[in-house]
């Protein structure tokens, strides 16, 4: 199984609308299942959208076959889902979505919105799998368009999902950087450091950063 480590803290107000969960699939040893979602600020409703969201795509893949979540068209389909959720629900704004399954060295899921997936391969090729997802329509508008993803790696492999409170204040070039020499906690708190303020320490917007690493 992957090791999954993890970081998220509020930025710019004082509840965090991010939202990540990653289960291992029951019926199958070493397919690991995760979701994040980043509720979009300054409306109502952002968190209860990102945990609906989040919860809504993993509950799906956790019911369905291993060989199911592991075609990418499946998840277009329960990100849908997971659109149709929110919008149903009265008390949800919107958010972004990923969802994505990970077994062996292969990668895939889809995407929509402005948070991001990123991958590193044995050969220190980086591919920004979410590169060609759209932000709009949101999740939760009930009309979101989902971008599939998938790609297979050479090991040893590093996977990197994010809101863009992480990319858009540490910058694409210093991640690529960095995640090429570092690995595990020393990346996460390098990254989360360069995206505090440096007066404060505080984030300017909700960073969760998620490292998918070979155990």
């Amino acid at each position: 199984m992957p090791l999954v480590l993890s970081f998220s803290e509020a930025g710019g107000h004082p509840v965090n609308e991010d939202s990540f969960e990653a289960r291992p699939h029951p019926d199958e040893e070493g397919l690991l299942l995760c979701a994040l979602a980043d509720g979009q600020g300054g409306g109502p409703g952002g968190l209860q959208a990102a945990r609906l969201a989040t919860d809504t795509v993993l509950a799906a893949a956790m019911k369905s076959s291993p060989t199911t979540v592991l075609r990418p068209s499946y998840w277009t389909e329960a990100l849908r889902e997971a659109d149709e959720a929110v919008a149903a629900d009265e008390e949800a704004g919107l958010t972004t979505l990923i969802g994505l399954a990970v077994q062996g060295n292969k990668v895939l899921g889809a995407s929509c919105g402005d948070s991001a997936a990123w991958a590193l391969d044995g050969e220190g090729r980086g591919i920004e799998l979410t590169a060609r997802q759209r932000k709009n329509p949101p999740v939760g508008s009930g009309e979101a368009f989902f971008v599939p993803f998938g790609v297979q790696l050479s090991p040893p492999w590093l996977v990197l999902a994010m809101s863009d409170g992480v990319w858009k204040y540490v910058g694409w070039e210093r991640i690529h950087r960095e995640a090429r020499r570092l690995r595990g906690w020393e990346l996460i708190d390098l990254l989360a450091g360069l995206a505090r303020l440096p007066r404060t320490g505080l984030f300017q917007d909700d960073f969760t950063l998620v490292v998918i690493q070979e155990g």
